[in-house]
């Protein structure tokens, strides 16, 4: 008899805190949706990890002990959180053993990886998730997420006369197909996984973030009319955080791999 779940003591929610700001709302709604899946699974005891965190990653929202796995800490030290464990290394060569954690996240990384790595950062991913444990992976995906890099890669051109960092390289190593990426991760989590697709992030809520925040449409009225407040930060995360709607920018793949056979 296969049972569905490990039998483990579950806590009411994952200990969470949002402090919210105009600079990082783009990453609270990307972390949100993410611990809202892992709170089905949530135990105290839980081990996980994150690949490509950087040196926050996901404990800048979650109070719990995380692994991260990332080749350059260094670039995104003004996010560093004591909750972090930092292990140097490539995604498509995790320095886990295998079966070694309850619960892997990946947000936002594997579209910055070339092509022909992708599957294998997936591979990766699921060959160190335990029996039981979940796996969910972020990233922006078809022709409508392809076409808001655009818009708003030309968009910051326009404005600050440089290239946006992260839109402009989605635009050159060309962003992952969602089909295929869950095509991927079906074969390496074996035919008793399950795997499903989640849209996040509607284009229409992209592009009011993306418009205030990051092209500042409508400064200097914003500062004046105290949009770059934290009170505004957070009246508008509540509003997106529940936003529903297609087509999407981003993509969310979940696989649960399934305990061995009793």
């Amino acid at each position: 008899m296969r049972r569905l779940y490990p039998p483990a003591p579950v806590a009411a929610a994952p200990p969470t805190t949002f402090r919210l700001t105009s600079r990082n709302l783009d990453t609270a709604l990307r972390y949100h949706a993410v611990l809202e899946l892992l709170a089905e699974r949530w135990r105290d005891d839980l081990e996980i990890l994150e690949v490509g965190s950087g040196s926050g990653g996901v404990t800048e929202f979650l109070r719990h002990p995380v692994t991260g796995v990332d080749p350059a800490f260094e670039r995104t030290t003004e996010r560093a959180s004591p909750w972090l464990k930092k292990r140097a290394g490539s995604a498509t060569a995790l320095p886990a053993a295998d079966a070694s954690f309850d619960a892997v996240l990946s947000l936002e990384m594997i579209e910055h990886l070339q092509a022909g790595d992708r599957s294998s950062a997936l591979s990766e991913m699921v060959r160190v998730l335990r029996p039981g444990g979940r796996l969910i992976v972020t990233f922006p995906a078809g022709a409508e997420a392809e076409r808001l890099d655009r818009w708003l890669n030309d968009r910051f051109r326009a404005r600050r006369g440089r290239e946006h960092p992260w839109a402009a390289e989605h635009l050159r190593e060309g962003l992952p197909d969602v089909a295929e990426m869950a095509g991927a991760l079906a074969r390496a989590g074996g035919p008793l996984a399950t795997v499903r697709v989640v849209d996040n992030l509607p284009a229409w809520a992209f592009r009011v973030e993306h418009g205030l925040y990051t092209l500042g449409f409508g400064d200097p009225f914003m500062t004046l009319a105290g949009l770059r407040t934290r009170p505004v930060a957070r009246a508008l995360f509540e509003c997106l955080r529940r936003a529903r709607g297609r087509p999407a920018y981003r993509a969310v793949l979940v696989l649960d791999k399934p305990l061995a056979p009793a």
